[in-house]
């Protein structure tokens, strides 16, 4: 269908609509049609849609083949990410251009689905410099840095990682370039030099050890995406005797000298970095590199105090970690020490304010409006002084508050009273806000950027940004009043723990010594105002959170659900006007971490707990709460509202993610607030699964010809929080390949793709035959052919979990029936057995750890027999849970009444154990958490469910089943091959 380009250009709302048309004719002569017509939704939903289209068509025309344009019309979502780069960011959309190949290998191996870690940058960087011609380190640098900023950035501005993940990758990322240049520089001054030495304290001549650390930004682990980078070089002491060509000392001056022009000289790529030697011994009159003895001396007795506090977020970034180690543990006690009062920070206190004197000079130059959110009162600044002030006040004698980054700091001074629970809300979420703001802007245009724009356009370009679809409904003068608030609410704390109680507590100690006292202190304190605010409001509430027994684990999270709620009308209302809901959640604060932080972010979710907790009487009427299993007829209605929506395919993503929380969420609240069976929970997960995977098949067209099947754990009905979904594409040979292919990957976009909604699950489609390198869409025929002569045994295993999901249900089955004609091949094979055994023994092998899976005994063992059993015996027609399908095969005398009884309470057990840690910690684990109270509450919730205790602890409940369940399988997987 042709697309009414002036239609949508009206839509989209570009700045200069008569470019934005030229554009567009230019790609439809340029990129194929699928391409084309997914653009109008993406440059919607961009930032900046102009700039968007624009890189992009320079980046169609820079392809030097068709092939990566067809790529993109294959794997649609390649063109979502190069959008969202072209829209946040035209620095690194130029690189995009400069390296069209970086698009398709985002398109593997999951890239955008973890962070990275310093290995991986330092394996990345060897494979790339491996690849590459170039000879200019600093240019290889540069670029590097560039490629894999792309990557970061997509995880950042699609909502993937949150800004915690996104500096900590930066950082590392930085850490392994500045190691990269140390290396460099120091192969070349040993080629010359030959390696600087000393003589050790047992006489012998050793290699003179030299570490390079970071302060700052960087030294917290915080970087931002332009930031200057505070480095100081240190060596170790001592010198050769003889002394070599050179001295250490000039060895080593000249390596930091040359290092850090390798870092900052600026090439075709830009420089790597800027570089600030400043905060090391002396400051500008020091020399680049010193000896760790000076180092020591000097901050013992020399150095101001605001070089001390400076050091809070000194740590290891390059070259020889023990001399790093070393040097951190000589200088911590002077940083923290446990007399420290209010006196000694006050140097710290005048530097801050020397800080506001330059600002007022620049506020006089610039204008009153401009917003400076770094340096700016109740800026980023003020956030992280405010943070390291306390850490030396309480860091002296609390050891545990002694880290560098500023939102882990931040969390660990409320954990011990440091900080109120509103102070603490408002001061991250602040810092949160502010550090998102400053990435976008620096995004723009890769400059450090810290003032918000003049210009009305580039206001709503980083309005948009920042709060994506959000935006939509708020004028840009409704966003910089809401970074001017919590500016001001920042502020307000900041005069209030620094300033007013300075005031305050000289003029009561009348001169005296003077010591900065806790923020209207305590965790209790805070929870005291809580109290004391829901008493005046809302008397039923406060009855709820004034209980006596609630244990402290409850406590704290019942207040950051409270102190959430405070932080708007709106939700402090809902709370106020519902507290029956709120004394329920009470048993989700104790067990669950996971469901609590669901609430403290959408606390409409109230109502859900609400409808959980009512007496069922007849349909729900959108509650939706029902369990589904095999051949359950009923579907969700919202789900399959987006079927027929008139809404834009953004927004049924939206929806799609939102109501697939909402359906988590209940199910999870359920198997809290009520004892219910362990396979009625997984049946109501995958029932949910299933309706997002039918929402998705709908948003797609509902191709006909088509057929979505389900393997693995959500094949067997047992699909629970954290699951990838494992799925299996089947077409009519009939249908157009090109177009069913297009649904699938549409398919999988609506499902897997990360938005600022996150994602529902990962989907999974490597069970496919042939595996990554199979057609993505099979046929029955082939099907049958591949299973009647290539399928391997683990596939005819896996291949009886098969079920229908959504799409043609005659093609579904006959695709099935193709299989299972097919199994007897394996049935008759005498070989069978004995790779089904060389399969698990290398499972086994797999996890030095015993765990609920692969341990002998576990889990893995029960699932095989199932499915040897299953093919063996050749039985079909069989679906369901583990339990159902147990009870079928001794239902036939294919598995004795004891052996069924025996692996159905294992299976029970493990299933349940399984789903109760993931419904505690948010997260699948395959063995027990190792904390005292997640452990606990496990093995309470296990005992609970299952309706019986565990009298020598779970622990020991499960390694007894291990050891009940591997002669079972032993029996029937032995040496000897099954006999019919």
């Amino acid at each position: 269908m042709a697309i009414d380009w002036a239609a949508a250009v009206g839509q989209i709302g570009f700045r200069d609509p008569e470019a934005a048309r030229t554009n567009l004719s230019r790609l439809e002569g340029l990129a194929p049609a699928g391409v084309v017509a997914a653009l109008p939704t993406l440059l919607a939903e961009s930032p900046d849609p102009d700039s968007a289209l624009n890189l992009f068509e320079r980046f169609a025309s820079a392809s030097e083949s068709h092939e990566l344009l067809r790529r993109l019309d294959r794997d649609r979502f390649l063109v979502h990410y190069a959008v969202a780069v072209f829209g946040y960011s035209q620095w690194l959309g130029e690189t995009l251009i400069q390296n069209t190949d970086l698009l398709s290998s985002l398109g593997r191996d999951r890239a955008l689905d973890r962070s990275q870690s310093r290995e991986d940058f330092l394996e990345h960087f060897a494979r790339f410099r491996s690849r590459s011609f170039e000879t200019d380190i600093s240019q290889l640098l540069a670029r590097f840095k560039k490629r894999e900023y792309i990557r970061i950035m997509l995880r950042d501005v699609l909502g993937v990682a949150t800004l915690a993940e996104t500096t900590a990758e930066i950082s590392a990322l930085s850490d392994v370039l500045i190691e990269e240049a140390r290396r460099h520089v120091d192969g070349i001054l040993r080629n010359r030099h030959g390696a600087p030495r000393h003589i050790d304290d047992e006489g012998r001549l050793v290699d003179t050890p030299m570490a390079i650390l970071s302060m700052g930004k960087l030294g917290g682990n915080e970087l931002n995406y332009s930031s200057d980078v505070d480095l100081l070089f240190l060596y170790g002491d001592g010198e050769p005797d003889p002394p070599g060509e050179i001295t250490n000392r000039e060895y080593f001056i000249r390596l930091a000298q040359q290092v850090t022009d390798v870092l900052s000289r600026v090439s075709p790529d830009g420089p790597v970095f800027r570089i600030d030697l400043r905060l090391r011994p002396q400051g500008a009159e020091g020399e680049p590199a010193v000896p760790l003895g000076h180092a020591i001396r000097y901050y013992a007795g020399v150095a101001h105090d605001w070089e001390l506090q400076a050091l809070i977020k000194l740590r290891h970034s390059a070259g020889d970690l023990d001399l790093a180690r070393e040097f951190i543990r000589a200088v911590q006690p002077l940083v923290y020490r446990e007399e420290l009062n209010f006196a000694a920070i006050e140097t710290a206190v005048n530097s801050r304010e020397k800080i506001g004197a330059h600002r007022r000079k620049r506020v006089a130059v610039r204008g009153p409006d401009e917003i400076d959110v770094k340096l700016d009162r109740g800026g980023i600044r003020d956030i992280e002084f405010l943070v390291q002030c306390l850490q030396r006040v309480y860091g002296g004698t609390e050891t545990w508050l002694r880290s560098g980054g500023t939102l882990f700091s931040l969390q660990k001074l409320h954990d011990k009273g440091h900080i109120s629970g509103k102070d603490f809300h408002e001061l991250s979420q602040g810092y949160g806000f502010l550090r998102t703001v400053e990435h976008r802007l620096q995004l723009r245009r890769g400059q450090q950027m810290h003032r918000l724009p003049a210009s009305e356009a580039d206001l709503r370009v980083l309005h948009r940004s920042v709060e994506g679809q959000d935006a939509r409904d708020r004028t840009s003068a409704a966003f910089v009043a809401q970074v001017r608030k919590n500016m001001e609410a920042v502020a307000d704390i900041y005069e209030r723990i620094i300033h007013h109680q300075q005031t305050h507590q000289r003029q009561e100690r009348e001169g005296g010594e003077f010591r900065l006292a806790p923020p209207e202190t305590g965790r209790e304190k805070s929870y005291q105002q809580i109290l004391e605010r829901l008493a005046a409001d809302a008397p039923a509430l406060y009855e709820v959170a004034a209980q006596r027994d609630l244990t402290a684990h409850t406590r704290r999270n019942l207040q950051r659900f409270l102190s959430a709620a405070f932080t708007s009308s709106e939700r402090y209302a809902a709370l106020v006007h519902n507290p029956q809901a709120v004394g329920r959640a009470l048993r989700l604060f104790q067990v669950s971490d996971y469901l609590t932080d669901i609430l403290v972010r959408h606390p409409q979710e109230l109502a859900t707990i609400e409808q959980v907790a009512a007496p069922s009487n007849g349909d729900q009427s959108g509650a939706l709460f029902k369990p589904q299993g095999p051949g359950a007829a009923e579907h969700d209605p919202v789900f399959g509202f987006l079927a027929s929506s008139s809404s834009a395919r953004g927004e049924k993503l939206r929806m799609l993610r939102q109501h697939y929380r909402h359906r988590m969420f209940a199910a999870g609240s359920r198997d809290i607030m009520e004892r219910r069976p362990v396979y009625e929970s997984l049946a109501e997960m995958s029932a949910t699964a299933d309706d997002a995977i039918a929402a998705a098949f709908a948003i797609a067209g509902s191709p006909p010809g088509f057929a979505v099947l389900a393997l693995g754990r959500l094949g067997s009905w047992e699909f629970d929080l954290g699951s990838d979904a494992d799925l299996l594409f089947v077409r009519d040979e009939q249908m157009e390949n090109e177009l069913l292919i297009r649904a699938a990957e549409h398919i999988v976009e609506a499902l897997a793709a990360y938005t600022q909604d996150g994602t529902l699950f990962p989907v999974d489609l490597r069970l496919r035959p042939r595996g990554t390198e199979g057609e993505l869409l099979v046929t029955p025929e082939s099907l049958a052919s591949y299973f009647a002569s290539e399928a391997q045994p683990w596939e005819a295993l896996t291949y009886t979990k098969l079920r229908y999901v959504v799409g043609s249900e005659e093609l579904a089955l006959r695709a099935m029936t193709a299989i299972e004609d097919q199994m007897s091949r394996f049935a008759s094979d005498r070989s069978f057995g004995a790779a089904v055994r060389a399969m698990r023994a290398k499972l086994e092998k797999s996890d030095s750890e015993p765990n609920f899976k692969v341990a002998p005994g576990g889990f893995y063992d029960i699932d095989y027999i199932l499915s040897y059993l299953l093919v063996t015996y050749g039985v079909k027609d069989v679906q369901g849970n583990t339990r159902e399908r147990l009870h079928t095969l001794a239902a036939r005398a294919l598995l004795s009444d004891d052996d069924c009884a025996t692996l159905d309470a294992a299976a029970e057990l493990l299933r349940t154990v399984g789903h109760v840690v993931r419904l505690v910690t948010g997260r699948p684990r395959r063995s027990l958490p190792r904390g005292d109270h997640p452990r606990q509450v496990c093995e309470q919730l296990a005992s609970r469910i299952l309706g019986r205790a565990f009298r020598e602890g779970l622990e020991r409940e499960l390694e007894q089943t291990y050891r009940l369940v591997r002669p079972v399988y032993e029996k029937i997987l032995g040496p000897a091959p099954v006999e019919v």
